[in-house]
This record gives structure tokens, sequence and C-alpha cells, in this order.
């Protein structure tokens, strides 16, 4: 049999509850980490073979095991009516006993929904599972979850064979309105609607006290700052004491975050106040620099800076690129600097330039790259046609299919205006690429994304949005096809919301659904602010309600 020889990643779950979940993340750590195996699906152990040995085998040869945890894992029970965990010889126990006794580091991660674990319904040898601090991982804020997950392993990964078992407390979601691997999907409105909520003072009242009651239920501390901040800048004009009250218990949940994640919400708070209330957002971005700067782990500090600088990025370039330029970790920095650099396309483009050259992420250069020749296409054309080729010639030498899509679609959007003829070759090359994805769910979600990039009257957006819904469809796991099925919902939103609202009521996952019908209502402010309204109500999650209620009275 074949030795394992290299230090990787052993995916442990069960096929019923996280096998959608599972196979997103292979995809994901393979991309990432290329240098390190991921092992899953060991249940499949070919006869002959002694099971413990291959799993033992492969156990000692990675860093980390990720346990994924629906909300049957602990439940399942087999033929005979026995719950499997109770089996001594059940592969995902037997995995998970495993690396807890040969000391691998174990990250549990809650799936879908999972309430975390309990002495009491786990057998002796794993009951060490429940003291360990839990991600969570859904489709709602999917993209957040993931990265952070990616991150730890990352870390995990760098610190040798000496790593020390468990994860740093978790955080349930990410400091900006969680985005989904299509991206977003910018539209044109078809024609103009009846009078907005802005129009009528008593209903931007009522709207914005339903948005506070939505946001007073959130219970991630993260998520509830940020939300109640956005309510905040909404009333300042309008209602100044209540926005100063709703300022005061957003900073004091903000601050009452333990980890990294109060950074965010900080800088969030001070992204939302800078219109409004630019002394105090300049107090908040500078106490989140503070915060992130005492930050003693290397890897967090470096994550907790890039939040700072991308939200600098707006009201001090100068600062914010400071920052982004002394953040060790590359993709930290990459991140940070590609919002710099788009934030100064206009102003500064020799410096913009000169960031975007410096980004080290091909989809993030590219994006970059594309956005300054955007925005020097009237004045100076044949640097925005250099910038252009740059842009490219990024996005051409990606190797991943769906990231490769995402850009070629991303860097069309911005050629459309004033090169419609280039900007159709890339749009098919992107499709193409899109189309040669054997994933179903990343081809699906690919071809929403390239769709998202044309205007909502050009008819290959409605052919495309066809053929991502038909692949969407076509996929049997649940969560994958939730989520394929809410990224064809953002690309129809703009284009077609008659279509896009049924398609989002029909996700059975909730947090999923939500995500999609705020993508609906977010969309229909301007044009239907009534029917939006009825979305937004029937929206679940607080805080997509919450913020899809606030864009409507900002409408």
């Amino acid at each position: 049999m074949p030795g394992f020889s290299s230090r990787g990643v052993f995916l442990s779950y069960r096929r019923e509850d996280a096998a959608p979940y599972a196979r997103l993340l292979q995809y994901q750590l393979s991309e990432r980490f290329p240098a390190a195996h991921v092992f899953m699906d060991l249940d499949s152990i070919e006869a002959g073979l002694d099971f413990a040995q291959v799993i033992t085998e492969a156990v000692d040869s990675c860093a980390v095991l990720v346990a994924l945890i629906g909300r049957e894992w602990a439940t399942l029970a087999d033929e005979g009516g026995r719950r499997r965990l109770d089996d001594p010889d059940d592969f995902v126990r037997f995995e998970v006993r495993t690396a807890l006794e040969r000391g691998v580091r174990v990250i549990p991660v809650l799936v879908d929904g999972a309430k975390p674990l309990r002495r009491q319904q786990l057998p002796a040898d794993l009951r060490k599972l429940a003291r360990l601090n839990a991600l969570e991982l859904s489709y709602g804020r999917y993209q957040y979850d993931a990265d952070r997950l990616l991150d730890l392993i990352k870390e995990v990964l760098a610190e040798g064979p000496a790593a020390v078992p468990g994860p740093p407390p978790a955080a349930d979601a990410g400091a900006r309105v969680p985005t989904r691997a299509g991206g977003s999907a910018p539209g044109e409105p078809a024609q103009k609607g009846p009078a907005t909520a802005r129009s009528d003072p008593a209903r931007v009242t009522r709207i914005l006290a339903d948005a506070e009651r939505a946001a007073q239920s959130i219970t991630n501390e993260r998520m509830q700052a940020t939300a109640l901040a956005t309510i905040a800048a909404q009333l300042a004009a309008t209602d100044p004491g209540r926005a100063a009250r709703l300022i005061a218990d957003a900073e004091r949940i903000a601050r009452s975050i333990t980890d990294e994640d109060s950074v965010g919400a900080l800088a969030e708070m001070a992204k939302a106040l800078a219109a409004t209330d630019p002394g105090r957002a300049a107090l908040l971005i500078a106490d989140a620099e503070r915060l992130a700067q005492s930050m003693t782990d290397g890897y967090v500090k470096a994550r907790a800076l890039a939040d700072v600088a991308e939200e600098l990025a707006a009201t001090d370039p100068g600062r914010a690129e400071s920052l982004a330029q002394a953040i060790t970790d590359e993709d930290a920095k990459a991140r940070a600097l590609a919002t710099i650099a788009k934030q100064l396309a206009a102003a500064d483009p020799d410096r913009a330039e000169s960031l975007a050259q410096a980004i080290t992420d091909k989809f993030l250069r590219a994006s970059a790259l594309a956005t300054i020749a955007k925005q020097l296409a009237a004045a100076d054309p044949d640097r925005a046609a250099r910038l252009i080729a740059g842009a490219e010639r990024a996005a051409q030498s990606i190797t991943d299919g769906y990231v490769k899509a995402r850009a070629l679609a991303d860097v069309a959007e911005k050629l459309a205006a004033t090169d419609p003829d280039r900007a159709a070759w890339r749009i098919a090359d992107a499709e193409r690429t899109a189309q040669a994805i054997t994933d179903e769910f990343l081809r699906a979600s690919a071809l929403a994304a390239v769709a998202g990039k044309l205007p909502a009257a050009d008819p290959d957006r409605a052919r495309l949005t066809a053929g991502a819904e038909r692949a969407a469809q076509s996929i049997t796991g649940g969560f994958l096809k939730a989520g394929a099925l809410a990224d064809v919902v953002e690309a129809l939103a703009a284009a077609d919301p008659d279509r896009a609202e049924p398609l989002a009521r029909s996700i059975t996952d909730e947090s999923v659904r939500s995500c999609a019908l705020a993508d609906v209502a977010k969309n229909m402010a301007a044009t239907d602010p009534d029917r939006a309204e009825r979305i937004a109500q029937s929206i679940t999650d607080g805080f997509w309600k919450a913020i899809v209620l606030v864009r409507l009275a900002e409408a």
C-alpha cells in the first residue's frame, strides 16, 4: 500500500449530512494549498486493506483534521437502528478518535445550522471534541466562513508538526455584508417605478423602526454592531437622538467582542458613519488600528490590519497604503492593496497602477488594473489599453476555471463602455471557461457570475442565466443546489425580478433563501418599493432583513 508522506488536511464527515460542504472544501483546499494532500472519502477503502491502518497513516500524515458536523452527525443510525457513533468501528468515530489520541489539530466545524456537541452525546473517547470551540459553515455567509476556516488551516500548516490541538474561539460571521463566490451582480433597472420610500417620511420612519427590531434580534455581535451602525447613519439627519443611542449600542457591542472580529466591527462602524459623523468615524477607525497593532499573533494581526486598511482606503488612502505595505501575509496584503488601488484609480492613477502591479493574487490584480483602465479610458485611451492588456494577461494566466471565468467577466464589464467588441470576446472566453467546468455547482455559479456582468437588457444575460439555472437544478446535493440557485437569483434580480423572486422562495435552506430574497428586494427598492418591502418583511434572517430595510429607506 502506498504510504502517506506529505503533511496534509483530513476532511472527516458523514455523507448524509455534510457531503456538499466536504466536496466544496476539498476543491478550495486543493486550490489554495496545492502542496498539501487532502484526504477524504476513506470510507471507500478498497477490499483487503486494514481500515484502521489506512486511516491511522492518513491522519498521522496530516497537520489538521477538519470534523464537519452536520445536523445528524451524532444521531444517524445503521440498518439495525443502532446509532453509528456508538460503533467503535464507525469510520467517522475512528477518524476523530485517532486524531485526538495522536495530537493532530482537530477543528470542529458546524455545518448547515448544526448545534454544538454536548459531552453526553458522545462516546467516552470523543468527549474531548465537545470541549473544542467550533467554527461554523453556512451558505448565507459562506465566503466569510470558508475563508475563516481556510485561514486557520493555513496558520496550522505554517506552524509545523507541533501544532496545539483546538481552534481559537469561533466567531460567527464576517464584517462585511456576506458575499458569495459569484460576486456582485450590478444591473440596470428596466424602467422607473413608483415613488420611493424616501418621499414618504412616515414610511421611512416605520421601515427604520422595523430595521431596528430586526437588528436587535441578531445574535452575532459583529453583524449586529454593523447593522445598528448602518441604521444609525440613516437616522442621523432626522432623529439624531435615536441615532446616537444606536451608535452607543453598536459601539458597546463591538467593544465586547473578545477576538479579532472586534477590529472588523469597529472598522465597519467607522465606514457606516463616515458620511454622517466623520469625527466619530475617525475615532473608531483609530481604535480599530490600535487594537489590530496590539495583536500578538502575526497572522491574526495581518488580517485585522487588512480590515482597517480597506476601510481607510476611501478616507485616508495614504495611511491605508502604509498599513497594507506593512502586512506580512500575502493574501491579506493583496486584498488590502486591491481595495486601495481601486479607490485611488480616479484621483491618483499613477499610484493606483503601482499598487495594482504589486498585487500577487492574479484575480485581484486583473480586477484592479481593469478598474484603473476604466477610469482612464476617456482621458488617456492608450494607457487604458495597456492596463486592460495587463488585466487580460493576468486573467488568462489563472489556472482555476472558476476563478478565471470570473476574472475574464470582470475585465469585460470594465471594457463594455469603451470597447464593446473586445468586451464581447472576453465574455465569450469567460463563458467557454465556465462551460468547461465539470463540477455542477461551480459551473452554475460561474455562469451566473458571467451573466451578472452583462447589462440587464442584454439577451446574452438571459441566455447565460438560463444555462446557470439548468445547471443548478441538476444538482442533487441540497446545500450545493441551494447555493447555486441563490447565485442564479443574484444574476436574475436586476434583469428579471418576476423570475428571481419565486426562484428565491423555492430554496429550501432558510439562511440561503434569506440571502437570495435580499438580493431581489435590494434590486427592486427603486423601481417597486411596495413589493420590495413585502419581500424584505418576509425575510427571516435578522441581518439581511435589517440591511434590506435600510436600503429601502435610502431609495
